[in-house]
């Protein structure tokens, strides 16, 4: 891809005579004027993240149905902690016609506090 200025329309592709055309940017094109420190003395860096993180929590969809292992919270983490593992474990789940995926299995584990 060649970038050619062209009376103020920069040509994103060349091919031939044609040029698509895209507005021309005269701004920085990501890079950063190293003499620069801070540009905005106001900024809170760890103010503004707890504030996205909060609305990123306010937004996340919660889940409304129970999982299918919750039925068998104390048999799985009594078989973990006797030593078995996940694909075990699914076996064992796939006996009681529960049928789930090896991650559905570790994850259920690590969120419901098997160390």
């Amino acid at each position: 891809m060649i970038n050619i200025k062209f009376f103020g329309i920069r040509c994103g592709t060349l091919r031939s005579d044609r040029c698509i055309r895209q507005p021309y940017f005269s701004g920085h094109l990501g890079r950063r004027n190293p003499t620069v420190k801070n540009r905005s003395p106001a900024f809170d860096a760890v103010a503004e993240a707890a504030r996205l993180k909060a609305e990123t929590r306010a937004r996340r969809p919660r889940r409304h149905s129970r999982s299918r292992l919750d039925r068998y919270a104390h048999e799985l983490l009594a078989l973990a902690d006797a030593g078995c593992t996940t694909a075990e474990l699914r076996r064992w789940l796939a006996d009681r016609r529960v049928h789930v995926q090896h991650s559905t299995v570790a994850r259920w584990l690590r969120r419901h506090g098997n160390d």
